[in-house]
């Protein structure tokens, strides 16, 4: 096992604490966002002598991901293992099933499209497995009818909208809402951001209410002079899930979501294909949004773990590029790492270990590339949580 450092992302909804703290890293004055463990090209993970590990990958791809690896997926990881931390709501997002990627990148190209107004930077697809580090808020799908026309009826401005979400229906409601008028979104939002400003400024709406995060991104939207969007309605008609920490969510192609607030581990398909929805200030393509969002209600889940032989516990998705087991080991206790037929990434996120084949120990923080077929040993010096991202290999 070779150790690597993981690429940091500064976007501005990241935190100032969590991940510098994590990391050891004291140069807190821009917000960390998200740690990137992984080749992609937008964010690839370094060797220790600061060589990218996607170069290091791609000079002997078979070697170093395992043919089976390269057969199923290709000859870079398929998977992207990230941490985050979500200081403020990130965009409603969408991502494409394969076929819809493959389309869509190519579509995009034959296009010229520029950078900054694509929805595919690649032709891969995009689930995504979150597991909570943390209290973790998310919107996750659209919330079932009786509950979305309710939450509408809550307030005098949008009252006529859930009149209209009953006639129209979900896709229809979705595009019309997108197609509105700047100055008549304002008129359903500004009344409601007047009656509520204060309850939400002196702690009086939950966090378990939609209102309390339609407030927080419609301040925000307000403060950074930032045009209201029609994702502020939207967090009325989807589902609001709290995630306890240690608990894991998965989010499918086509189904709506957001990160409101937390930190989390997040493991998805090797892919940087968003299209948003909302609550941001970037391109939002409202006709590949229809084309691609599964318009239907559904009831958040969270993702069951299964014990593993070596004493883990193993979060398996529907889709094939990744899978998550987690370890905890306590002071004095040895892992002997499983023998993989592809690559695995390891993150220690908590606790101090040392690998057999090294000298030095490993603090929280630490990230592990295993190579295929390669067997080490973990010694735990404390107690210590451990995290392993790989391929499911047919």
């Amino acid at each position: 096992m070779i150790e690597i450092k993981g690429a940091i992302k500064h976007y501005d909804w990241g935190g100032y604490y969590y991940l510098p703290m994590l990391l050891d890293n004291h140069d807190a004055r821009q917000p960390f966002a998200e740690l990137w463990l992984g080749d992609h090209l937008a964010g690839s993970s370094t060797l220790v002598d600061g060589s990218p590990l996607s170069a290091w990958i791609e000079a002997a791809p078979e070697y170093r991901l395992g043919k089976k690896v390269v057969e199923q997926f290709g000859q870079r990881l398929p998977y992207l293992f990230k941490v985050l931390d979500v200081r403020e709501p990130l965009s409603i997002q969408v991502h494409p099933t394969l076929e819809q990627a493959k389309q869509g990148f190519a579509r995009e190209n034959a296009l010229a499209i520029e950078s900054s107004r694509r929805n595919y930077k690649d032709n891969n697809h995009k689930p995504e497995l979150m597991l909570a580090l943390s209290d973790f808020y998310l919107l996750h799908g659209f919330r079932n009818v009786t509950e979305s026309v309710a939450e509408l009826k809550k307030y005098k401005s949008t009252d006529s909208l859930a009149s209209l979400y009953q006639e129209l229906g979900l896709k229809a409601f979705v595009s019309t809402i997108f197609s509105l008028p700047e100055n008549e979104l304002s008129g359903l939002v500004l009344p409601i951001i007047k009656h509520y400003r204060l309850a939400y400024q002196q702690n009086e709406l939950a966090k378990s209410q939609s209102l309390f995060w339609f407030m927080r991104a419609a301040l925000r939207a307000e403060r950074e002079a930032l045009p209201f969007d029609a994702g502020l309605i939207m967090i009325f008609i989807m589902n609001l899930m709290y995630v306890p920490k240690g608990s894991v969510v998965y989010q499918d192609a086509g189904i709506p979501h957001a990160y409101l607030e937390g930190q989390n581990i997040e493991l998805m398909a090797n892919s940087d294909n968003v299209i948003r929805a909302g609550l941001t200030a970037k391109h939002v393509d409202v006709q590949e949004l229809l084309a691609i969002t599964r318009f239907e209600t559904i009831t958040p889940e969270v993702v069951s773990g299964e014990p593993t032989d070596d004493g883990g516990i193993e979060y398996r998705v529907p889709a094939k590029d990744f899978q998550l087991r987690e370890y905890h080991l306590h002071q004095g206790q040895a892992l002997t790492t499983p023998d993989e037929e592809g690559a695995c990434v390891w993150f220690v996120l908590s606790g101090e270990v040392r690998l057999s084949n090294q000298q030095h120990y490993s603090r929280a923080g630490s990230a592990f590339y295993q190579r295929p077929e390669e067997v080490n040993i973990i010694y735990a010096q404390s107690d210590t949580w451990l995290y392993r991202a790989s391929a499911v290999i047919e």
